[in-house]
């Protein structure tokens, strides 16, 4: 039977775009006269469903046709971003990647992003040399943004595995506490911004070479 699955953040985690998404997102405030405190973005922006986002920037509340436009006028522009730049995945991630496809290790993405940007990635990064498409769980306007553990608990469903075997790597902190209340056995922290996450008692990686695979145990077939 399968215990445990190894489930994904995308943004920052296994694509380390923070850089990108800080151009596009002021590119899109400026654009609206919006002004953010860093302190602001961390809290608000990053890791967050797009809906709650738009709604602390602009204050009110938005109906459905008003979050896609909003949502895919900001993609457009870090998807011109990404471009520009080299795309790959994070440091390490290919060969953990294919470690954990040839051990059978059930394996998922939970983003926080919209279709359009899950296909712009499907596209530019091979997600699907390493993921089943299904397992690419992300923000389809129902789900609960992080810290709600929602996205986590489908991808976990999705997998047929259990919460308190399955591992999560996550790098914001809306994320992180999303990781914490899904009930995983495993939290990893992959720091690609150079944050301080001494508030959580979490293994941290700058590599995933330096993930501790002994703890893939309950991840296992048995």
């Amino acid at each position: 039977m399968k215990n445990g699955g190894v489930i994904f953040d995308f943004n920052g985690t296994l694509f380390w775009d923070s850089e990108y998404q800080e151009i596009s997102w002021d590119k899109y405030l400026e654009t609206h006269n919006i002004s953010l405190t860093m302190a602001q973005k961390k809290e608000y922006i990053h890791g967050r469903n797009g809906k709650d986002t738009l709604e602390f920037l602009f204050k009110r509340k938005l109906n459905e046709p008003e979050v896609e436009q909003c949502t895919e006028e900001k993609e457009r522009i870090y998807r011109s971003v990404c471009l520009r730049h080299e795309m790959k995945l994070a440091p390490g991630a290919a060969k953990f990647l294919n470690y954990l496809k040839a051990q059978k290790i059930p394996m998922a993405i939970a983003t926080a992003s919209g279709k359009s940007n899950v296909d712009f990635f499907i596209e530019k990064l091979g997600l699907l040399d390493y993921f089943a498409e299904e397992h690419i769980i992300y923000n389809d306007g129902k789900i609960k943004g992080k810290p709600h553990p929602d996205i986590f608990e489908k991808a976990i469903n999705k997998l047929g595995v259990k919460n308190s075997e399955s591992i999560i790597f996550e790098d914001s902190f809306s994320g992180i506490q999303a990781a914490i209340n899904s009930k995983v056995g495993n939290v990893i922290i992959v720091n690609s911004t150079n944050e301080n996450y001494s508030e959580f008692n979490f293994p941290v990686i700058e590599h995933f070479d330096e993930f501790d695979r002994n703890l893939l145990a309950g991840c296992m077939k048995q």
